[in-house]
């Protein structure tokens, strides 16, 4: 049977991460993926909407995890049986997509950094070039900055989209180094160009790592909305309006296979925060590049 943990992928924003979902979202029958899971929660921090804190459930003695914290409802829905038929016989691995700096924050002194508690996951990372990652990304928050003018969403009400903490492989790398200090194994990284120009080639190996069979199905999709992706929670807690929320997706709802991702994205003048950020994520970046699955 072999390791069966739940997988974590921890990606940075723009980094291809929600496009690397669909290999296992292409097998419904082993795999019950989960989308983001930490996002509302730091938004809600962000917001200071403690309504929607304060309506995340406490942990259960029987929980696998029972320390109070925001994040361990969360971590105790990866560890528990998911299923494929409604008589439960048929069990599902997870697989997980979400924020390395999201988590990052939320390990400062509390038992979330634990080996007892990493360990009952399979950790894995995603990298892209920042030159490619942040630029996407200033895009994308510009186009949200529009749509909240457009809407006339009160100052006190919007958030900063764009900032070297959010998008910055600096907090990925601490995660990397952290999770592999901690626990002692060897963690699969992947670099989105190299999945994007060998993508069996990546994706078998990334699968040999995890424990996973690699199918070939798993290179080659539909291009569609897909539903996990549409979180009302996101919309609500950060005044964005659902076809605001979607283009952030626009990419990988366009795509069909790795090799053919869209992007028809006009390149346009940037500010010179978007290259401070970029010379500032560079060695970050080359560093993670280093320990990459080689091909």
């Amino acid at each position: 049977m072999g390791d069966q943990r739940p997988i974590i992928l921890w990606a940075h924003p723009r980094s291809l991460s929600t496009v690397f979902e669909r290999p296992f979202l292409q097998c419904p029958q082993e795999f019950h993926v989960i989308h983001e899971p930490f996002v509302p929660i730091r938004l809600a921090y962000k917001t200071k909407n403690f309504k929607f804190l304060n309506k995340i459930p406490l942990p259960k003695p029987t929980d696998p995890i029972t320390f109070v914290h925001h994040f361990s409802p969360i971590l105790n829905e990866f560890l528990a049986p998911h299923y494929y038929n409604e008589d439960k016989t048929h069990t599902l691995r997870v697989f997980v997509k979400d924020h390395a700096t999201d988590f990052l924050y939320a390990l400062e002194g509390n038992p979330l950094r634990s080996k007892e508690t990493l360990s009952k996951f399979q950790h894995t990372f995603l990298i892209r070039n920042p030159e490619k990652s942040i630029k996407s990304y200033y895009k994308a928050a510009n186009s949200t900055y529009n749509d909240w003018n457009k809407a006339d969403v009160p100052n006190l009400e919007r958030i900063d989209l764009f900032s070297s903490n959010k998008i910055g492989l600096e907090e990925p790398r601490i995660l990397y180094d952290l999770i592999k200090d901690i626990t002692g194994e060897n963690i699969a990284l992947v670099d989105a160009d190299d999945l994007v120009r060998e993508p069996e080639k990546v994706l078998r190996k990334y699968c040999e790592m995890i424990n996973v069979k690699f199918k070939k199905e798993m290179l080659e999709w539909k291009a569609e909305k897909v539903e996990i992706w549409d979180n009302k929670k996101i919309s609500s807690l950060n005044h964005l309006p659902d076809f605001n929320y979607n283009l952030w997706h626009k990419n990988a709802m366009q795509s069909t296979r790795f090799e053919k991702l869209i992007n028809n994205d006009e390149e346009i003048e940037y500010p010179q925060i978007v290259y401070e950020l970029i010379a500032k994520s560079k060695p970050h970046y080359e560093y993670l590049f280093q320990h990459r699955i080689k091909i």
